[in-house]
């Protein structure tokens, strides 16, 4: 099967478990790659260019190549932690800018971020060639997840959504399964949530990092995009299934999310070659299953 040529290709540098003596302090250094730090044990302090940050067990750091870092690790106890070095060789294009890529998250309970974390360290710790493949598969998956904010389990993410926000992706997803013609509007969408238009905004971009107008036309391009991978539908009766006006409009929009038209997702779909859009992995994480 001939390669990908966008796919995201990664070389790792470097890795392994940490234990920093109480008290010590490591840089300031240039990072020549980029490198992920997973703080297992301690509290200390990292600096990232000007960017000053407080770490606690549970921080994941991302450090992108040519920054200046420096750490202050527990004064009064040993700080472990997991490292990786790596470095991008191709496929920038599957994600945002990285000038935008936080630096520093703190995990959630239950996160999908740490889990990966190890079981890349063991892929990488096997020095088998038939692991290579899978470990640039896991860091694919990371770097999206990490950059995207989706490092949730879908148990976690449906507890701690607030009820209305809750409520309206159920509605969404409802009008999604029974064939929507028309998309629903923010009035609709606040009377099913229980709450003002106002409110829902306010809650959405909270817990969701954008609107629930935005969440809405993300999950009629995701329900659009398993029809093109799935089916042998039109292209205009996958617009109208999603929701949408006209073909033109939908095919903008799909554009925009997934930066091919919907033939040429259903085209590489068939061969595997997509790959999910940042923002839409965020609402599908959050949404859950429908």
């Amino acid at each position: 099967m001939a390669q990908n040529p966008d796919a995201l290709r990664i070389k790792f540098h470097s890795g392994g478990w940490a234990s920093l003596p109480a008290g010590s302090t490591f840089g300031p250094r240039k990072l020549p790659d980029y490198e992920f730090l997973w703080i297992l044990e301690g509290n200390c302090r990292g600096q990232l260019d000007d960017f000053r940050f407080d770490l606690q067990p549970g921080s994941v750091v991302l450090a992108r190549d040519a920054m200046i870092d420096y750490y202050e690790w527990d004064r009064t106890r040993t700080t472990r932690a997991l490292y990786v070095h790596f470095r991008i060789e191709h496929g920038f294009g599957a994600f945002p800018p990285k000038q935008t890529w936080p630096v520093v998250r703190l995990m959630p309970e239950g996160d999908i971020i740490r889990p990966m974390l190890r079981h890349l360290m063991w892929l990488l710790d096997q020095r088998q060639p038939e692991h290579r493949a899978l470990a640039q598969s896991v860091m694919r998956h990371l770097l999206m997840a990490y950059i995207s904010g989706a490092v949730h389990t879908s148990a976690e993410t449906a507890r701690d959504l607030p009820a209305p926000v809750h409520r309206t992706f159920r509605f969404i997803q409802e009008k999604i399964a029974s064939g929507m013609v028309e998309a629903p509007t923010l009035p609709e969408m606040a009377k099913a949530a229980l709450c003002s238009e106002g409110h829902l905004c306010r809650l959405f971009r909270q817990t969701v990092g954008c609107g629930p107008m935005q969440a809405l036309r993300m999950m009629r391009l995701d329900h659009a995009s398993t029809l093109l991978a799935g089916s042998n539908l039109k292209i205009q009766d996958v617009s109208t299934a999603a929701g949408f006006e006209n073909a033109f409009h939908f095919s903008r929009c799909f554009r925009e999310a997934f930066k091919m038209s919907p033939r040429e997702y259903r085209k590489k779909a068939a061969t595997r070659e997509v790959t999910p859009h940042s923002r839409l992995m965020v609402i599908r994480t959050l949404a859950g299953p429908f």
